[in-house]
C-alpha cells in the first residue's frame, strides 16, 4: 500500500430530497472516498438518506411526512487510455415513505451514470528536498441516463404521487465536473465542483439545475500491509426550481451545506470506507423539507 497516491472525491448531482410537493429527483447519489487514484477497480455500495416533510408549517392540507431513500450501486472505474479516466454507476433503489399509520414502498433500477475524465495534470513523482509533492487535475463530464422508471398516477392514493419518489427522473442529463488533488507526504486535500443540465421527461416534468463542490483534507496512516485513511471536509450543494409544462413549482429547489467525515481502510487489492455527510444548514423546498445525515458504506477491489 505505500503506491498510495490519490484518492478522488466526486459529488455528482444534489442528493435528492423527498416531499409530496418538492419535486426534486430522488435518483441521485454521491461518491465517497475512492480507491487509489491511478488504478482500474469494482465494487459495491450501500447508501441511505432520510429526510422529514412538515407540510403542517405552510398550512397545507397534506400530513406531515418521513422519507427514507436506499440504495446499492455497482461501480466501476477503469483506464482505457493512461489520461483517460472511465467511471459507470448502476444504482437499485429502495425508497419509503411513512404517513401516520401509512406506509408506501418502491424499488428497482435508477438511472445510470457514465463519466468520462481527462487527466490535465498528472504529477506523482514530484519531490523536492524536504517533501513528496504529487497532484492531479481532471476535467471531464458524461450524461445520467434514463434507465430508471419514472412512472406514476397522480390519482392512484396507493402511489407516492410526486416526481422525487421514483427512481429514475425520466430523462437524460448532462453532467460536468472538475477535481484537483494534492498530496504532499502524508497529507493531502481534494477540491472538486460539479453541474447537471437537466433534460425534460415525457411527462413534461423538468428538474431543476443543480450545481455542488466540496473541500476534502485527508491523511493516509500505514500499518503493515494495512493503510488509513481518514477524511474531514466541507460539502455545499445548490438546486434550481423545477418546472412542469414550464409553470414554475415554487416549492421546489434549494441549498444545503454539511461537514462531511470518512474514513478508509486499504489491504492488498481491497479497499472498504465509510463516507457520511451531517447537514449544518439548509433550506429546501422553501422549507418544508428537513435533510438528516447521509450515510455510505462500500466495498471495492482493485485491479
Amino acid at each position: 500500500m505505500k503506491r498510495l497516491l490519490f484518492f478522488a472525491l466526486l459529488l455528482l448531482s444534489i442528493p435528492g430530497w423527498a416531499c409530496d410537493v418538492c419535486g426534486c429527483s430522488g435518483t441521485n447519489f454521491y461518491l465517497g472516498v475512492l480507491p487509489q487514484f491511478q488504478k482500474h477497480f469494482v465494487g459495491f455500495r450501500y447508501r441511505t438518506q432520510r429526510y422529514d416533510t412538515f407540510m403542517s408549517r405552510h398550512h397545507i392540507d397534506q400530513a406531515d411526512s418521513r422519507e427514507s431513500f436506499q440504495a446499492i450501486d455497482l461501480w466501476v472505474r477503469f483506464y482505457p487510455l493512461r489520461r483517460v479516466q472511465v467511471l459507470a454507476i448502476a444504482p437499485y433503489q429502495f425508497h419509503q415513505q411513512t404517513q401516520g399509520n401509512v406506509v408506501r414502498r418502491l424499488q428497482g433500477l435508477g438511472d445510470a451514470t457514465v463519466l468520462v475524465n481527462y487527466k490535465l495534470i498528472d504529477r506523482s513523482r514530484i519531490r523536492d528536498s524536504a517533501h513528496v509533492v504529487k497532484h492531479a487535475l481532471l476535467v471531464g463530464g458524461g450524461a445520467k441516463l434514463a434507465t430508471g422508471a419514472h412512472r406514476y398516477s397522480e390519482t392512484d392514493l396507493s402511489d407516492v404521487a410526486n416526481p422525487n419518489f421514483q427512481p429514475g427522473t425520466g430523462a437524460t442529463d448532462l453532467v460536468l465536473n472538475g477535481i484537483y488533488t494534492l498530496r504532499v507526504n502524508r497529507w493531502g486535500m481534494n477540491v472538486d465542483a460539479n453541474a447537471r443540465i437537466t433534460g425534460t421527461n415525457a411527462e413534461g416534468y423538468h428538474f431543476g439545475n443543480r450545481v455542488n463542490g466540496s473541500l476534502i483534507g485527508f491523511y493516509v496512516k500505514q500499518w503493515g500491509a494495512t493503510a488509513v485513511m481518514p477524511s474531514v471536509g466541507l460539502y455545499a450543494e445548490y438546486a434550481r426550481k423545477d418546472h412542469k409544462y414550464g409553470v414554475l413549482i415554487q416549492e421546489t429547489g434549494g441549498y444545503l451545506a454539511a461537514a462531511t467525515l470518512g474514513l478508509d481502510a486499504y489491504r492488498g487489492n481491497w479497499v472498504v470506507g465509510v463516507n457520511a455527510q451531517l447537514p449544518v444548514q439548509q433550506r429546501i423546498s422553501d422549507g418544508l423539507v428537513q435533510a438528516h445525515s447521509r450515510l455510505a458504506i462500500h466495498l471495492s477491489r482493485m485491479f
